[in-house]
C-alpha cells in the first residue's frame, strides 16, 4: 500500500521486504559496478590489447550474478563484485602462470591508464583492483579459459552422467589459475576446474517461477509498455532472494567480532536454494529455507559435505573437517536465526519486532526501516506462520534456466 507516495506496511512481509530492500546494493552502485567492469572489458578487448586475439570477456560471477549482495557493515568495508576473464584460449596456449601474468600485465595498464592511486594485487587465483574513488567496492578478476569438455569427463569419471551430459549445467565451466599449486608453471592439463554459470543457472532454476512472475508484476507497473524479456534480473528480488539476503546480514551481525570462522555466503546460498520451494512471500520463504537447510548437508565417509550443486565432488564444506569451529559455528548460526526470525513471524504484530531479530539485524537499520513504511497507527494482524509441510551472463544463464525447466527443476541434477 502507497500513501502520498509512501510505502506503508500492513504485514510481516512488507517490513522484511523494506529491510531486505535497504540491504541491498543501491542501484545507482550496482550500475557504478557494471560500468566499471564494462569498461574492464573493453580494456581488455581493445584493439592492441596483448590479449585481443584470444576476445577477452569480463562477466559477474558470486552474489553479484546471483542477486544476493548485501551492503556492507560499515562504511569502511567494500562490496565485493567477483569477475571472471574469460580467454578464448586453450591449455595449450597457456601454463596457468602465463595465463595470469598475461591478464595481470593488461589489468595494470587499465590501472594506470585510468590513474587509479592502488595498482593490481595478485591474489592466489585472482587480480584484485581497489578504487580510491568513493565507489565503495573492490573487483577480483579471475582469469580463466572454456573448459566444458574436460569438466564434463570428469563429471562422468564420479558417476554424474546427468551433469556431464547437461550443456547448460556443464557447458559453461572453465579452466581458472592457482599460483599455489606445484603445475603452477608447468604446461599441463591439470588445472583447477569452475562453473560459475552453471551454478547460477541452477540457483535461478530454484526461483524461476517467482522470478518470472516478479518481472511480470514490474512489467505491468511500467507507464511504457515493457517487455517481460527487456527487464534485468536486477530490477526484481524473489523471496529466496530477499530470504538469503536478511540470512546474510543476520550472519553478519552474529559473527561482527569472529568473521573469519563464519559461515560462508555460498553454504547459505546453496542450502537455501535447496530449501526453497518457490514460496511467494519471505515470511514463508525463510520459514521453509530455516526449517530445511540442515536437511541438505551430506555425511560421506564420516565428513560433512555440502555438494556443489553443479560439481558434486566439491565440497563448500570443506574446511569444517580441519577447522571444526567453522561447523560448530554454522550450527550455532542456524539455530539462533530459526528463533530470532521465528520471534517475529509468530508475533500478533508486524509493527513491533522482538529485540531479538532487531539487533540481529542491526537496531538503526531496523528502526530505518519501520519508521519508513509504518502507517501512524498500525493495527495487529495474523502472525506470518506457516505450518509444517541483460547482461551477457544473465542471458546465458536464462537460456540454461529454460533447458533446466524442460527437464524439470531439481534440486540436486546430479540425482534423478
Amino acid at each position: 500500500m502507497t500513501i502520498h507516495g509512501k510505502r506503508t506496511a500492513k504485514s510481516h512481509d512488507d517490513v522484511l521486504e523494506d529491510i531486505a530492500q535497504s540491504l541491498d546494493i543501491p542501484e545507482s552502485r550496482f550500475i557504478e559496478a557494471q560500468e566499471r567492469y564494462n569498461s574492464l572489458g573493453e580494456w581488455l578487448d581493445r584493439e592492441d590489447s596483448s590479449l585481443s586475439r584470444f576476445k577477452p570477456e569480463i562477466s559477474p560471477q558470486g552474489s553479484f550474478l546471483l542477486g544476493t549482495v548485501i551492503r556492507p557493515l560499515t562504511e569502511a568495508d567494500e562490496y565485493d563484485v567477483d569477475l571472471v576473464c574469460l580467454l578464448q584460449g586453450t591449455l595449450a596456449d597457456f601454463t596457468q602462470k602465463t595465463l595470469k601474468e598475461s591478464v595481470g600485465r593488461e589489468v595494470k595498464l587499465y590501472a594506470k591508464a585510468r590513474n587509479m592511486t592502488t595498482g593490481p594485487k595478485e591474489g592466489r587465483r585472482c587480480w584484485t583492483l581497489h578504487y580510491a574513488d568513493g565507489a565503495q567496492f573492490h573487483m577480483d578478476v579471475l582469469p580463466a579459459i572454456p573448459d566444458a569438455q574436460r569438466y564434463r569427463k570428469v563429471m562422468a569419471v564420479y558417476g554424474h552422467t546427468d551433469l556431464a551430459k547437461s550443456d547448460v549445467l556443464s557447458g559453461q565451466a572453465i579452466a581458472i589459475t592457482d599460483n599455489t599449486l606445484p603445475q603452477y608453471a608447468q604446461q599441463t592439463d591439470d588445472w583447477p576446474l569452475s562453473n560459475p554459470m552453471g551454478y547460477a543457472a541452477w540457483f535461478k532454476s530454484r526461483m524461476a517461477a517467482q522470478l518470472m512472475e516478479r518481472k511480470k508484476a514490474f512489467a505491468a507497473r511500467q507507464t511504457i509498455q515493457a517487455s517481460v524479456d527487456d527487464i534485468p534480473d536486477y530490477k526484481v528480488k524473489t523471496p529466496l532472494q530477499r530470504a538469503i539476503q536478511l540470512l546474510k546480514r543476520h550472519r553478519d551481525i552474529m559473527f561482527a567480532e569472529e568473521g573469519r570462522h563464519k559461515p560462508i555466503s555460498i553454504i547459505i546460498t546453496t542450502l537455501a536454494a535447496h530449501s526453497y520451494n518457490e514460496e511467494q512471500t519471505i515470511s514463508t520463504a525463510l520459514q521453509s529455507i530455516l526449517r530445511g537447510m540442515d536437511q541438505y548437508i551430506e555425511i560421506r565417509d564420516g565428513v560433512a559435505w555440502i555438494p556443489n550443486p553443479v560439481n558434486p565432488e566439491e565440497n563448500f564444506a570443506d574446511k569444517w573437517a580441519e577447522e571444526p569451529k567453522k561447523r560448530k559455528n554454522f550450527f550455532a548460526w542456524l539455530e539462533q536465526a530459526r528463533h530470532d526470525f521465528a520471534a517475529y513471524l509468530r508475533a500478533s504484530r508486524f509493527d513491533a519486532m522482538p529485540l531479538v531479530l532487531k539487533e540481529a539485524l542491526g537496531s538503526r537499520l531496523v528502526d530505518r526501516s519501520l519508521a519508513s513504511v509504518l502507517p501512524a497507527a498500525a493495527s495487529p494482524v495474523a502472525p506470518a506462520v506457516v505450518k509444517a509441510a541483460s547482461d551477457p551472463a544473465d542471458r546465458r544463464t536464462d537460456a540454461a534456466v529454460r533447458e533446466i525447466e524442460r527437464a524439470g527443476p531439481q534440486s540436486k541434477p546430479w540425482k534423478k
